[in-house]
Formats: C-alpha cells, sequence, structure tokens
C-alpha cells in the first residue's frame, strides 16, 4: 500500500528576502547580510532579522529582533544566544555572541502575531558589532501589494543559516536567491502567507525576505516553514514514511510583520 500527502514542515530559523525584477541594488545584498543575525539555544537555531524603530518610548529598546516565533519557543531557558559579527572589512571580522533574554520566570518577553508563526522581542545591541537594522519604513505595507510593487515572479534574496550552517567562523549569514512563487498577493487578510521558490532547510526560520524598491531593500516576508510531500508505503514486514521537500518556503507576508512590530511599539 502506498499513499502520498502535502504538508507543510516548520523549520527553525529563516529570514526570506524578496527582490525585485530590476537590477539588485549594489549594496542591497550586504544590506540584508548585516541586518540579519542566528540565534541559538539548546541545540536549537533559527534566523532572524533587526527592525529600528522611530520615536520609541523611555526605557523600551528603540530595536527590535524579529523571527518566527517557534525559533524563540523551542529555545528551552531564560536566554537564547544571538550569533553576531564585530570588526570591519578592513582589519576583518570575528565572532560576538550576546545573550538574548527570552523568559521572566514564565512569562516569555517576545510578542507573537495572533495567527501566524511570526514573533517580535526588544534587543539592546553592543556599540562594538556590525548590524545595521532594516528601518521601519523598510517592512512592506498593504499599499505596496495594492500598488504591484510586490508581485509573482519577483526575484529574491535570503539571508539564513541553513542546517544551522554559517558562512564563515564570523558568523555571517549565507545569501541564498529565489522567487515568489504565489499569486495574488492581495486581499493580505486572506492571503497571510506566500509561497517562496528557493532550497531552503532547517535553520532558516525567521529570514526575511527582501525586496529591492527604488535601489532600497524591502521586507516583504518571513519565513517560517517548507511545503514537502509525505509518502507512506507498506509491506509485510516494513512501514515506511519519506518526506521529500517540494523547494517552496512559507512566509508571512510583509504587512502582517509591520502589524506586529506596530503591536509592540503600542504595548
Amino acid at each position: 500500500m502506498f499513499s502520498s500527502k502535502l504538508s507543510p514542515l516548520r523549520l527553525c530559523g529563516v529570514v526570506l528576502t524578496i527582490v525585485t525584477n530590476q537590477a539588485i541594488g549594489a549594496d542591497i545584498p550586504e544590506l540584508a547580510l548585516r541586518a540579519t543575525a542566528r540565534v541559538t539555544g539548546g541545540g536549537r537555531s533559527g534566523t532572524g532579522f533587526f527592525v529600528k524603530l522611530p520615536d520609541s518610548s523611555p526605557g523600551k529598546s528603540s530595536t527590535v529582533f524579529v523571527t518566527a516565533s517557534h525559533a524563540l519557543e523551542e529555545i528551552t531557558g531564560p536566554k537564547g544566544t544571538l550569533i553576531l559579527r564585530a570588526g570591519n572589512e578592513a582589519d576583518g571580522y570575528h565572532r560576538r555572541e550576546v545573550e538574548l533574554p527570552l523568559r521572566t520566570g514564565e512569562e516569555r518577553l517576545w510578542m507573537t502575531h495572533p495567527t501566524t508563526d511570526m514573533a517580535v522581542i526588544g534587543v539592546t545591541l553592543p556599540d562594538d558589532v556590525d548590524v545595521q537594522p532594516f528601518e521601519l519604513r523598510q517592512i512592506a505595507e498593504a499599499k505596496h501589494l495594492a500598488e504591484k510593487v510586490i508581485r509573482v515572479g519577483q526575484d529574491v534574496l535570503i539571508p539564513c543559516f541553513p542546517a544551522q550552517v554559517e558562512a564563515n567562523p564570523a558568523g555571517w549569514p549565507i545569501l541564498r536567491k529565489g522567487s515568489l512563487a504565489t499569486h495574488p498577493l492581495t486581499p493580505v487578510e486572506r492571503v497571510p502567507t506566500i509561497f517562496v521558490d528557493y532550497s531552503h532547510f532547517g535553520g532558516d526560520s525567521g529570514a526575511p525576505v527582501i525586496a529591492t524598491v527604488n535601489d532600497e531593500p524591502l521586507v516583504v516576508g518571513l519565513v517560517f516553514a517548507m511545503l514537502r510531500i509525505t509518502d507512506k508505503s507498506t509491506t509485510t514486514f516494513e512501514d515506511r514514511t519519506i518526506h521529500m521537500p517540494l523547494g517552496l518556503g512559507i512566509a508571512v507576508q510583509g504587512p502582517l510583520i509591520r502589524q506586529t512590530i506596530d503591536a509592540w511599539k503600542a504595548k
């Protein structure tokens, strides 16, 4: 007996970066990498990205780390670790590991979107790390979808840590490419998640999907899972299950990321 079914598989830590069909700005790939970091703890690994908040409240972090909510949930204990980089290109970069407080007792310190697998948490970054967060205006809004600034077929950049692999000992992300595979994208209330055509692995969850619009990066999604086909076969002496990835990442749409960040600012 043989049966098959499709199923989503949540992959800890992926940031998808979507790019428009126009030529990628010369510095966009580097900006994508500098805004992205690996988050680890308890043998788990994910990807996430930083966003700088304008006009933050006194006593509240002006920078947030955005990732898949399951990437944080799967790290047990009160703290995780952010894998960052310090130094510069001329003299060389080196690894800089920074603690990320996740819980106070049983209380989670991050905020999740109510219906999708994404989370926002405040961070305090050391002065010596090489991080350039995205600006809040660089997170896609519903108007970008309505105006078809973001559309099916666009090329994408994906800075991520597939299978917990880093680009080098300094801890830089690996930059992947893909394309936006879903149509239509609106209304976002009915299309909260989209497919991205790229070769992805566990460890990617939380990566941003970044498009180039007017020579600037625009985060249009966040990868949190992959689509796979599950084959089951039964013989007299054996039951076998095989999962085959389809090369499709599943990403939360940008406007929902923006909504969650706005909710974090308002709390």
